[in-house]
């Protein structure tokens, strides 16, 4: 069924093509990735994208156009899906080849867990369901009784004698199936492998990397490499490329398309004019402006990309409320802890790195295609590699050898700054709060300026050098302190002093701190000085007098980027 432009959907419902198609969902017609496949320019071709930019739906429409299922029914219903779309019109020779060959087709999206065993099991269970799928090759004569024995080890996990299949038979599964399938059907197989990089980062997450390495590096390996006589093509997808891993090396006539690639640029994401089209068609073209700036932004080789998901998210938002604000819709999607790793004090360039982003500036480094996760901080510029891959920043400029990269857009921009603010509360809670209260007590103003510095400004990624940022930021080191209470912008004598930390109880300390900014290091000393006059011009201590506070301390403390200077004013 083909329906109307005006009774589709635009919604981010299904990651099935089929699904879509037939539910009246509105496609973004990326068929023609399906024309260098079917030419075969290369053997095997991993797409390399962030998390959520459609590389599963990708998968899923070639599926539906070149499986054949061995039912002509089913194959006539899915080469209808395609009506309308690009690649019907591209050439007779692609159309000849709808639903022509065997598919073997997985996601290791799943294959994640704490332990490795059960990780390992999880493969395991992945390879089975596709050797499941595929059960009717036990009846084949094409199979000899050796491949039937295998294909029985593979899909029950245990030989005749009640043994659990080795890992090694489990390596060797994928181009074993293809092999089957190419006796079977007398056609090669083409072999689609979703999120191949998902059970290595979590294998990094959870301490078991190089265990799961010696997995899936010859599970790939073995089935992609010299395996021409049974494999039509493959496509593999993922964010990172593991190249030290030996994933990629001797692969047969291999394209790796990342997001510095020429080569089919827009395949994956979406096109400005998709976006007009899209909006278009979806009833809200006057948001197109809106669109551009939270969500576009990528360059991908070079092409402009919009991030799909959160397109199409939006757009679900508004159709159930017009007035809908954009929203980080990406935000919970992406499992990279990539933001984290960073944000933590890894050294002070990469912290500087992060506020010149914060701040809507470019950085530049050198470009690495072959991160391995264990040496990922080996190098700073691994990090920003990985969150280059990971969509967290893009390029605009590559001149082969370094990047320049910024932040994308202000969707990106939001999670970074979540991202840095939670960080912030957890790194508050271990800060030396005890020691600067009592440094405040003896009136060691170098102590004082030391912990601010060490303790907290030099490991701190801030995007506004504004007075009210410091402030904040004191009032909550100083409130750690559960023997003190804070007051902050109280009325007080002739105005409103800045912060008060008093004692709980005994009415015997109390302390008055006056924030100014500086603009360069040579004017903190005196503004340091005048914040602490300020608080006696203006008798912010009276308050405190008024409650019979005994001792009552003054500070003045200039802040200039990640540099303080700390003045004490008079006691009372």
């Amino acid at each position: 069924m083909v329906f109307p432009e005006s009774e589709k959907k635009t919604t981010t419902a299904s990651e099935d093509f089929k699904s879509n198609v037939k539910d009246g969902f509105r496609y973004v017609d990326k068929t023609g990735i399906l024309i260098p496949l079917l030419n075969r320019e290369h053997e095997t071709t991993f797409f390399l994208r962030p998390r959520r930019f459609g590389k599963t739906l990708t998968l899923s429409m070639i599926r539906y156009f070149v499986e054949d299922t061995r039912d002509e029914k089913l194959n006539a219903e899915n080469r209808e899906l395609f009506q309308g779309l690009n690649i019907l019109a591209a050439g007779e020779k692609y159309i000849q080849q709808m639903t022509s060959y065997p598919v073997i087709n997985l996601t290791l999206q799943t294959v994640k867990d704490l332990k490795l065993k059960d990780a390992i099991e999880i493969l395991e269970g992945v390879i089975q369901d596709e050797y499941n799928e595929k059960s009717y090759l036990l009846n084949s004569d094409a199979l000899t009784d050796t491949d039937k024995s295998y294909f029985r080890r593979i899909l029950d996990g245990y030989d005749p004698r009640g043994k659990k299949t080795s890992r090694a038979d489990y390596k060797r599964s994928l181009k074993k199936l293809t092999e089957f399938l190419r006796k079977d059907s007398g056609r090669k197989a083409v072999v689609l492998i979703d999120e191949y990089d998902v059970p290595l980062e979590s294998a990094y997450q959870n301490g078991y990397y190089r265990q799961m390495v010696n997995m899936v590096g010859p599970l790939l390996q073995n089935v992609l490499k010299s395996n021409s006589v049974n494999l039509q093509f493959a496509v593999v997808t993922g964010c990172l490329r593991i190249a030290k891993e030996g994933i990629y090396t001797g692969l047969n006539n291999l394209e790796v398309n990342t997001v510095l690639s020429d080569h089919l640029s827009e395949a994956i994401g979406f096109t400005d004019e998709e976006v007009k089209k899209l909006l278009m068609d979806s009833g809200f073209p006057e948001r197109y402006q809106q669109v551009k700036d939270w969500y576009d932004g990528y360059r991908f080789g070079e092409s402009t990309i919009y991030n799909p998901w959160s397109v199409i998210k939006h757009i679900e938002a508004l159709s159930a409320n017009a007035e809908r604000k954009p929203q980080a819709h990406w935000a919970n999607t992406s499992e990279n802890a990539i933001i984290r790793e960073l944000v933590e004090p890894v050294d002070s360039e990469t912290r500087e790195k992060m506020d010149r982003l914060m701040q809507g500036g470019e950085i530049c480094f050198k470009f690495r295609d072959d991160i391995v996760y264990n040496e990922l901080y080996d190098d700073p510029a691994n990090v920003l590699n990985v969150m280059l891959s990971a969509g967290y920043l893009t390029a605009t400029a590559f001149d082969g050898r370094n990047v320049t990269a910024r932040i994308p857009n202000r969707e990106v921009l939001q999670i970074f700054e979540d991202q840095i603010s939670g960080w912030f509360n957890e790194s508050i809670k271990s800060f030396d709060v005890k020691g600067l209260y009592a440094a405040m007590e003896k009136g060691n103003t170098e102590r004082i300026e030391q912990i601010l510095t060490d303790e907290f400004l030099s490991a701190m990624s801030y995007y506004e050098s504004v007075e009210a940022f410091y402030h904040g930021v004191l009032l909550a080191l100083m409130q750690l302190n559960t023997d003190f209470v804070c007051d902050s912008n109280r009325g007080s004598g002739k105005g409103r002093f800045d912060l008060v930390a008093k004692r709980r109880t005994g009415w015997d300390l109390a302390f008055v701190v006056e924030v100014k900014i500086s603009k360069n290091s040579a004017r903190m000393l005196p503004d340091a000085q005048r914040g602490s006059e300020q608080i006696w011009k203006k008798a912010y201590t009276k308050s405190l007098q008024r409650e019979g506070y005994k001792r009552i301390m003054t500070y003045g403390i200039a802040f200039c980027e990640k540099r303080c200077r700390v003045i004490q004013g008079e006691t009372l």
